[in-house]
């Protein structure tokens, strides 16, 4: 089960930077409107389904843990709502300005969730 565990973080971990590059990539249209491309899709995809097996698979691989139940539900909201953000806007040819800058702030703040209030207490 560890290793099962290792491998959704790997995949989780995929799924930020192609949600983050898609970002990036798109960074010289921030003026005129970005578009919500196929690596920001995938990658709240993958993020999305990784990171809700992680907190099914994390209390069955190590049952002795603590679950901060704060901090996931925060990650589950904000990974949610990145996920439905770019769904809504991806067959646009330009999605409003806010969109995309708002999916990798919304990236950012989950991976400061992460790093910062851990999700296991141990």
């Amino acid at each position: 089960m560890k290793i099962l565990e290792s491998v959704f973080l790997v995949l989780h971990i995929v799924g930020v930077g192609a949600l983050l590059s898609g970002f990036f990539y798109q960074l010289k249209d921030m003026k005129t409107g970005m578009k919500v491309n196929a690596g920001i899709l995938h990658g709240a995809w993958l993020m999305l389904i990784t990171g809700f097996a992680m907190a099914g698979i994390i209390p069955v691989a190590e049952p002795d843990v603590h679950i901060n139940n704060l901090v996931l539900a925060a990650k589950s909201v904000i990974i949610t709502a990145i996920f439905f953000i770019a769904y809504a806007f991806n067959k646009r040819d330009k999605a409003p300005k806010w969109v995309v800058p708002v999916i990798a702030l919304l990236t950012v703040t989950n991976v400061a969730l992460a790093v910062l209030g851990p999700i296991v207490n141990g």
